[in-house]
């Protein structure tokens, strides 16, 4: 496969070098795609061989385990990157989106161009195409929101461009055909003064910034919020701030977040994760929901 794409491929790579929340054991390949031909070359070059394959932006929303991820990750942050304004419609600014891209990036980029509709997700450290897959959302919205279309490509290598009115978005996920990938969005913004946008992002930067952990390695909200309370009161209200199992520990400042505090393993995030989830059952008989998703080998 090396041979074949244009993108850097690599092998036997530590996932905790490529995981928000620094665990994980190695994956068997590593690839960079540079263009949509090369994911067509290795989709294609997977199914051929009945390898797995996975898509992994930043990993800021993933627990690799300890054992490892068999088969090919594929990795779209060195090709997929693009941003622009492709049009307008409906009173609306259309801005196009690679999935490789940070929302950071984009965040940056509406702001530049006086459009707002995307300061909610500013300060939130994954790709375009991980909070198009999870549906992210914070202080009220989720990007979801915002989307126009999803431009995927399929198992069989076809791109396809899915309308608002087809994608299906749920409370964090949005459901996809199996083994597609998304390439890229486009979202529908509106224009507005500098001031109100920079208002707006100031305002969410003191939220975040009070009410969540910075500057040390997690993988973002652990458990989805159930109906009946948020999942971070729920833990916080059973005294379980600071609780720890080995180097991984429950953010004092946030419930919701477990940290590493250097040497954490996968091992030792997955047991605190299933003690909280017990207790939460057992105290207050409410089931968590994990909000990460859980991938490899143990």
């Amino acid at each position: 496969m090396k041979s074949l794409i244009k993108g850097k491929v690599s092998f036997d790579v530590p996932m905790a070098r490529h995981t928000s929340l620094r665990v994980g054991g190695s994956a068997d390949v590593l690839a960079f795609p540079q263009d949509e031909e090369d994911v067509r070359v290795i989709i294609q070059f997977a199914k051929e061989r009945a390898i797995p394959y996975y898509v992994l932006g930043r990993g800021t929303n993933v627990i690799v385990r300890d054992g490892g991820l068999r088969g090919i990750i594929i990795n779209l942050c060195r090709g997929f990157r693009e941003v622009s304004i492709i049009g307008r419609e409906n009173n609306e600014v259309l801005v196009s989106a690679g999935a490789g891209g940070d929302l950071k990036s984009l965040v940056r980029f509406t702001r530049k161009e006086n459009l707002t509709g995307v300061e909610a997700f500013t300060g939130i450290p994954g790709t375009v195409g991980g909070a198009l897959a999870m549906n992210a959302g914070a202080f009220g919205s989720e990007i979801g929101d915002v989307v126009r279309s999803v431009a995927m490509m399929e198992d069989t290598g076809a791109v396809m461009v899915k309308q608002r009115g087809e994608l299906r978005f749920e409370y964090r996920n949005l459901i996809l055909p199996e083994g597609s990938l998304i390439l890229r969005c486009v979202i529908g913004v509106k224009e507005a003064e500098g001031k109100e946008i920079a208002a707006k992002l100031k305002n969410v930067q003191r939220l975040r910034s009070r009410s969540q952990p910075w500057n040390v390695p997690t993988a973002g909200s652990i458990f989805k919020n159930p109906e009946e309370a948020p999942a971070g009161k729920l833990i916080d209200e059973l005294g379980l701030k600071g609780y720890r199992i080995g180097d991984a520990r429950i953010s004092e400042k946030h419930a919701n977040f477990i940290l590493n505090e250097g040497g954490a393993t996968a091992a030792d995030v997955l047991a605190l994760m299933t003690f909280v989830r017990d207790e939460v059952y057992e105290k207050r008989g409410i089931r968590l929901i994990p909000e990460v998703h859980i991938i490899g080998e143990r």
